[in-house]
Parts: C-alpha cells; sequence; structure tokens
C-alpha cells in the first residue's frame, strides 16, 4: 500500500510539472522565429565570418601600399685592439734606424645605424589584389543575403506547415471525439437489435483510422517544429509553441530589384 501510494503521488507530481511547462510555453510569431534565427543561426554566423575574414583580407592587401621605414643598428666592443710595428723614426726624428716601436689603432666601440626608407610606386601583384580582395567582400556580402533570404524562406515555409498540422490535427480531435460518441450510440442500437454488427465494425474501423491519422500527423508535428528549431539555431529540447492563428497579408505593390543569383554570376566573373 505504501509502494502504491508513492507511484500515485509521483504520477501526481509528474503531471503538475508537464501541466506547468505546457500552461508556461512561450508561444512564437514567424517574426520572432525570423529575428532569433537571425542570430543563432549557423549559416548566417558562418556569412558574416566570411565577411569579417575578407574585410580583413582586404586591409592586409591594402597595407602593402603603406611606405615602410626599416631602422638598423649595429654595436660592437673590441677586448683587444690588434697592435702594429712601426718605424721608431715615424714618432722621433731623432730615433737610430731599425728600431720599432708597437702602435695601436682604432678604438674598442663600434657603432653603426642606418634608416632604409621603400615605398612602393607602382606595383600591379599588389594592386591586383587589393581589387580581388576587394570584389571578394562584395560576393561574401551577396552570398550572405542569399543565406538570409532561404532562412527567411525556410522558417516561413516550416512555420506555416506546423500551423495546417496544428489545425489539421485539431479537426482529428473533434471527428475522433464525435466517432467515438458514434460508436457508443451504434452500440446501444446493436444491443437493442436495431443495428447491425457490421455497423458496428465499421465504426471502429472508422476511430482506429483516425487514431492512425492522429498519431500519424502528430509525429510529422513533431518533425517540423524539430525542423524549425534547427534552422532558428535553439536547443532541441527548448519548449516551442507556434500561434496558430493564420494571418492573411495583401500586398499589392512589389518592389523591383535583380535576383541574387544574377548578381552573384556577375561578381564571380569580375572576380575570375
Amino acid at each position: 500500500m505504501k509502494l502504491v501510494n508513492i507511484y500515485k503521488q509521483l504520477f501526481i507530481i509528474a503531471l503538475l510539472l508537464l501541466l506547468w511547462n505546457s500552461n508556461n510555453a512561450q508561444t512564437w510569431s514567424l517574426q520572432q522565429c525570423i529575428d532569433t534565427a537571425q542570430l543563432h543561426n549557423k549559416n548566417l554566423q558562418m556569412g558574416r565570418n566570411s565577411i569579417a575574414i575578407s574585410e580583413q583580407k582586404a586591409k592586409e592587401a591594402k597595407a602593402n601600399l603603406i611606405p615602410k621605414l626599416t631602422a638598423n643598428a649595429d654595436y660592437k666592443y673590441f677586448t683587444n685592439l690588434p697592435y702594429q710595428f712601426m718605424p721608431l723614426s715615424t714618432f722621433n726624428p731623432l730615433a737610430p734606424e731599425g728600431q720599432f716601436v708597437e702602435a695601436q689603432f682604432g678604438v674598442p666601440h663600434n657603432i653603426n645605424a642606418n634608416l632604409q626608407l621603400m615605398m612602393p610606386l607602382y606595383n600591379p601583384q599588389v594592386y591586383g589584389a587589393i581589387q580581388t580582395t576587394k570584389v571578394a567582400s562584395e560576393l561574401s556580402e551577396l552570398q550572405l543575403k542569399k543565406t538570409e533570404e532561404q532562412i527567411y524562406f525556410e522558417i516561413s515555409n516550416l512555420y506555416y506547415n506546423s500551423q495546417i498540422l496544428y489545425h489539421q490535427l485539431s479537426f482529428i480531435d473533434s471527428n475522433l471525439i464525435n466517432t467515438e460518441k458514434l460508436l457508443k450510440n451504434i452500440k446501444l442500437l446493436n444491443e437493442q437489435l436495431l443495428a447491425k454488427g457490421s455497423d458496428v465494425s465499421k465504426v471502429k474501423l472508422q476511430v482506429s483510422q483516425l487514431a492512425t491519422q492522429k498519431e500519424s500527423i502528430i509525429s510529422k508535428y513533431e518533425q517540423v517544429l524539430n525542423a524549425l528549431k534547427f534552422t532558428m539555431g535553439i536547443s532541441n529540447e527548448q519548449n516551442l509553441q507556434i500561434d496558430p492563428s493564420i494571418q492573411y497579408e495583401n500586398t499589392n505593390e512589389y518592389k523591383s530589384s535583380s535576383i541574387l543569383d544574377i548578381r552573384l554570376v556577375k561578381i564571380q566573373n569580375r572576380l575570375l
């Protein structure tokens, strides 16, 4: 009896936690999902890193045009200067010939210093590298924009699919409740010999089919939500609920703009 009471208490606690989590789950709108993906999506982070790398490479290429000043210094200290024998008459004209004296020349300290200024007037490799890095930076920016458009489309597609599955699930739930009520009524009629046993079997088959459809839609719904979380860049364990209300927006004006794919091809040709 004590074990049964403990299991009942644990079941009640688990049920309360489940209800608390479902009540405190945040409802995400489509714009919130898109904004979250702008911050946490891995592909967008890689694109921003590529732009930062391209900017640093462009600065590195332009740095080769900066004049370079090189300074060199050399210091030597001679502990033992060399000696040389010279005639004594060189220092004393009255000294007899054939006599020599030791003479030491130089100083023990020797310091050399020089400055070298290099200024490139024209270097085709440097100018070519600058143009290449500039075009590569434009290409990285366009690739980031293309990735943003793809993420926007993927999140919108997943979000609308989850809304459709949510409404399908609610529709099947209502049909399942009505079919179960119908099954009870058919069973009562069968007991009163007012309905056939085949009618009861048909309704049971409908109930099982609706239950199977419900399980299939629940599985698809969970898969779509997991794909949405992955695209947003959030944890798969985070509780995510969508806004089931579908809002229709009529946009009559469209701005004309060139396709990103065409612009990417043009910049790739410039880079080549």
